[in-house]
């Protein structure tokens, strides 16, 4: 199993990350204090929590994942956890 490649992830969640900064920019230098502003502004900040939250969450779950499957020991052979390495 190899290392996998966060290349594509991190293209996607700065791009998206980007992209609502951009929508929240914008409706602040326009200064319409609109129902359509405030929902943009709603939806962008709703779009970062939710991808913040996706990519920490997937980056946690993962990281369990590869040391449950053995793939995350250190060299020395010992585990991380030291002797008990019942991980649940």
């Amino acid at each position: 199993m190899g290392v996998p490649s966060w290349t594509m992830r991190r293209r996607a969640v700065f791009g998206s990350l980007i992209f609502a900064g951009l929508v929240i920019v914008y409706v602040m230098v326009q200064g319409d204090d609109t129902g359509l502003a405030e929902t943009l502004v709603l939806g962008a900040f709703g779009l970062i929590g939710v991808i913040v939250a996706a990519y920490i969450g997937g980056a946690a779950y993962e990281d369990v994942r590869l040391f449950s499957s053995g793939y995350a020991r250190r060299e020395d052979g010992d585990s991380p956890l030291g002797e008990d390495e019942d991980v649940h």
